[in-house]
């Protein structure tokens, strides 16, 4: 009977344990229903969120897609941890990559696509265009894809119809820089900032479009400081950088197996920005391409092409770029370049300009209206109009060359000047203007110097247009 007696109550005591375990566990913080212990309490990101892979571009490579410890409560601004390759010392390996989301969750979080019936892929090439340029055209013809070409300004000034090839296909164009030159980029903000207006006006010239895409030589990571992020999104400008290396700049002649090898490290992830070169000496990009895309089209892949409104991909500020301790732009400066340059992109009416037999247009930004006149930037619209225009910095005046007439605009003499046969001069006094670096001008008084007076003016709700005699 004792026996029996013992075995009722280990049976009893057996079939309470699982209940004790469950009140126990309830108990104790940071069990079942609590934060993880030393984290956080936000649901985690699904595991395919696109992670980065890095170059020799002096930034470090990221973890793998799926280590649970970079996809841990990401905030807006998503830091991954990385390992380091030709970067930050390891000591420094919480800092690589930020995704700027343009839809944030509620509770902060981004809110990365994770439904791998619905994955893209951005084929970028950077560099270019040159003569690798139409092999790779041909390539993305053939398979039916679209690409995204972050060009060179110089490059494009001397191959225009390379910049045309690539914008009739319908393939994307960015601005990488004019000329590449780190020394010059990464002297100051306002350096980086001629380059890139340099190369948008080239690029506006062959395709009418300005590019709100931009790509930094070298990527962002030890370049860019809060200062260059910060005015180069308020004057209306998407940095993008990659989340996957291709490899193919990381020293010369890399074989296209290696290209290849690298560039499908992306697959798994549910938006892949894949970068690749285009450039002189990239022939073996070119030749790594079609398996490339071979490889993505297999996995189930979309090709798309790069806009303002994909998800910004951007390397995070390094100590070492804050470390240089840069001079910012002064507010004036700020005030005359960047928060116009931001209309330029806004919606608004076009002015077009009809001169004798030619056409130019100044998008909203590129343009002021003051008291019912036209302001409008002088070498912009000279040049538009097949005109030439000379700078003298000490004088503060602008030497016009347009029409068979030569004449100066003088913003420390408030006036219009031109040489007269007899020797003497004609002055027409002017609200000539300069504005950060450059020189603004009436338009009406303009045009009289240049012997268009003002015929008929008049707006619409596509345009305002200026019809000259």
């Amino acid at each position: 009977m004792k026996f029996r007696g013992k075995q009722m109550i280990r049976r009893i005591l057996l079939r309470a344990l699982p209940i004790m375990a469950v009140l126990w566990a309830a108990a104790l913080p940071g069990w079942a229903t609590g934060p993880l212990p030393g984290g956080s309490s936000r649901p985690l990101p699904v595991a395919d969120s696109a992670a980065a892979v890095f170059s020799k571009n002096n930034a470090p490579a990221a973890l793998k897609q799926a280590d649970p410890a970079a996809e841990r409560a990401l905030p807006a601004r998503v830091t991954l941890p990385a390992q380091e390759t030709g970067g930050p010392p390891p000591a420094a390996a919480a800092a690589s990559m930020t995704v700027k989301s343009t839809r944030p969750a509620s509770d902060g979080t981004v809110a990365l696509k994770g439904n791998k019936a619905h994955r893209t892929v951005y084929l970028t090439f950077d560099d270019g265009p040159s003569a690798v340029t139409p092999k790779v055209l041909d390539i993305l013809r053939e398979q039916e894809v679209k690409g995204t070409f972050f060009v060179l300004g110089e490059q494009a000034k001397t191959r225009p119809e390379l910049i045309n090839a690539i914008w009739e296909q319908g393939h994307a164009i960015g601005n990488h820089t004019y000329n590449h030159d780190y020394s010059d980029l990464y002297s100051g903000f306002t350096s980086f900032w001629t380059q890139i207006k340099r190369t948008e006006e080239v690029l506006r010239e062959i395709t009418g479009i300005r590019p709100q895409l931009l790509r930094a030589p070298g990527g962002t990571y030890g370049h860019f400081d809060a200062t260059y992020f910060g005015l180069l999104e308020q004057a209306g400008y998407t940095v993008m950088d990659w989340t996957v290396d291709s490899g193919d700049s990381r020293r010369r002649g890399v074989p296209a197996a290696e290209i290849v090898r690298d560039s499908v490290e992306g697959i798994g992830g549910s938006e892949v920005i894949l970068l690749l070169h285009d450039g002189g000496g990239h022939e073996e990009s070119a030749k790594a391409l079609p398996e490339i895309i071979k490889r993505y089209k297999a996995a189930g892949y979309a090709f798309g092409v790069l806009d303002n409104r994909v998800q910004q991909v951007a390397f995070r500020v390094s100590s070492a770029a804050e470390k240089l301790q840069r001079v910012p732009p002064s507010a004036a400066w700020v005030a005359a370049n960047i928060v116009p340059n931001a209309r330029l992109f806004a919606s608004g009416q076009p002015l077009v300009l009809e001169v004798g037999l030619q056409e130019a247009r100044l998008e909203p930004g590129e343009y002021r209206i003051e008291q019912g006149r036209y302001l409008v930037p002088l070498r912009a619209v000279i040049e538009r109009l097949s005109g030439e225009v000379g700078w003298d910095a000490a004088a503060r005046r602008g030497r016009v060359v347009w029409n068979s007439r030569s004449f100066t605009a003088d913003a420390q003499k408030q006036r219009f000047a031109a040489a007269l046969p007899q020797g003497t001069e004609e002055i027409h006094q002017a609200d000539i203007r300069l504005i950060g670096s450059s020189l603004w001008v009436p338009l009406r008084e303009l045009l009289e110097m240049g012997g268009h007076p003002l015929r008929q003016a008049g707006v619409t709700a596509e345009e305002r247009r200026v019809r000259t005699l």
